[in-house]
């Protein structure tokens, strides 16, 4: 599902044709996500060669990923370098990430809950944009660049500002 949904989003193309993967399997938008997936599976096992993994694919792509994260099939980095996703961070399906976002926690004193966010599915982060702490943002909601989001977000919603404030997707679009 993650060839899928970066094949569709790099190419526009609506099948896997062979010279569609080839172009996706090629970009950095894709090599993130395979490594990510790689060291998430490699993790389970092997804690020490999936934090190998993750900083190889950081140091090839720019994206820091914690494999101990969790995202659903269907992620897409756009351009990976600056993402950062924490460790106990949660995205649902068909996330989509612009470059330079960092979705993460608060940090916590040891023994204490993860202070992260937790994502829905087809949810778009805007470039530049940072989701922080113990939040929700549910389905079907966007994350405008450069937004600083510390505060839940209901479904469709669009978050914008700093600190982010949640409006209404009609109030977010500009008139034709």
């Amino acid at each position: 599902m993650d060839l899928q949904g970066n094949v569709t989003a790099g190419t526009g193309a609506a099948s896997l044709t062979p010279g569609a993967v080839l172009r996706t399997v090629l970009t950095a938008r894709y090599s993130a996500v395979f490594l990510y997936r790689l060291s998430q599976r490699t993790g389970r096992w092997l804690p020490f060669l999936a934090g190998l993994i993750k900083q190889f694919n950081q140091f090839l792509t720019g994206a820091d990923l914690a494999w101990q994260s969790s995202a659903g099939s269907g992620l897409v980095l756009f351009h990976p370098s600056g993402v950062v996703i924490g460790p106990d961070v949660r995205l649902g399906r068909d996330c989509k990430i612009q470059q330079g976002v960092t979705l993460g926690g608060l940090g916590s004193s040891h023994g204490a809950p993860p202070a992260s966010p937790t994502i829905g599915n087809r949810v778009a982060v805007g470039a530049g944009a940072r989701v922080i702490g113990k939040i929700e943002l549910a389905d079907d909601c966007e994350v405008g660049a450069n937004a600083v989001v510390t505060k839940s977000g209901p479904a469709g919603w669009v978050a914008v500002g700093i600190p982010a404030t949640w409006r209404a997707r009609s109030e977010h679009r500009q008139p034709q």
